[in-house]
C-alpha cells in the first residue's frame, strides 16, 4: 500500500474511532509551532527544514496508535503520560526535522527537539519552573540521560511512558516526603 492508501486507511479508522480531521490538524499545528519555536531558540532557522509529510505521518501514526490502545483496553480517555510518550515515539520514528546545512549537533536534531518537547511538558504538568530546574545538577543529568537514550537506545512508546511516569512519581514522592517532614516538625 502506498503512502496515500495508508493515510486514507488511517483516516477511515480514525473516523470510526471518533477522531476527526480537526483534532488531527490541531495536533499537527501544535507540534509544528513547537518545532518552529525550537528552531528559533536554537538559532538554526536556515539549517533545518520540516518535512511536513513526515510530520503528518507521525501525527497520523500517533492517533492510530492511541485509538488502538483505547480500543484494546476499552478505555475512553488516555492519560497524559501516554499522550506525551506516544507523540514523542512517533516523532522520533519519523524524524520530521531535516538538516539542510550541517552544524554542531545536527546529526541528532530530532532527538534534541524531542528532549526539548518532553521536558517542558513534564515540568509544566507538575508545576515546576523550568528556569529553576535548569540550575539543578540532578535535573540536568536527567535531561542528558533522556537525550542520550533518544540518540542511542531503542525506545518504545511504553518505555517513554514509563520514564514519564517515573518522573511524575519521583516528584510526587518528594512532595509527600516534604509534607511529612513539615508535619513532624515541632512548633
Amino acid at each position: 500500500m502506498d503512502d496515500n492508501g495508508e493515510r486514507d486507511a488511517d483516516l477511515t479508522y480514525l473516523a470510526k474511532a471518533g477522531i476527526d480531521n480537526g483534532r488531527i490538524a490541531r495536533r499537527y499545528i501544535m507540534i509544528l509551532k513547537m518545532i518552529h519555536n525550537f528552531v528559533n531558540v536554537k538559532k538554526i532557522v536556515g539549517n533545518i527544514i520540516v518535512d511536513t509529510n513526515l510530520l503528518k505521518r507521525a501525527v497520523y501514526d500517533y492517533f492510530v496508535d492511541i485509538a488502538r490502545v483505547k480500543e484494546f483496553h476499552n478505555i475512553p480517555k488516555i492519560n497524559t503520560e501516554k499522550i506525551y510518550a506516544y507523540t514523542a515515539f512517533w516523532l522520533q520514528r519519523r524524524k520530521p526535522l531535516q538538516v539542510r546545512a550541517v552544524f554542531s549537533g545536527s546529526e541528532f536534531i530530532n532527538e534534541l527537539f524531542l528532549t526539548s518537547y518532553l521536558v517542558p511538558l513534564m515540568l509544566a504538568e507538575k508545576g515546576i519552573d523550568g528556569n529553576t530546574s535548569a540550575q539543578n545538577r540532578t535535573f540536568n543529568k536527567f535531561q542528558e540521560l533522556l537525550y542520550y537514550n533518544l540518540k542511542y537506545r531503542p525506545i518504545t512508546q511504553q518505555s517513554l511512558e514509563l520514564m514519564i511516569e517515573a518522573f511524575f512519581c519521583g516528584f510526587d514522592f518528594v512532595e509527600i516526603l516534604k509534607s511529612s517532614a513539615e508535619c513532624t516538625k515541632s512548633p
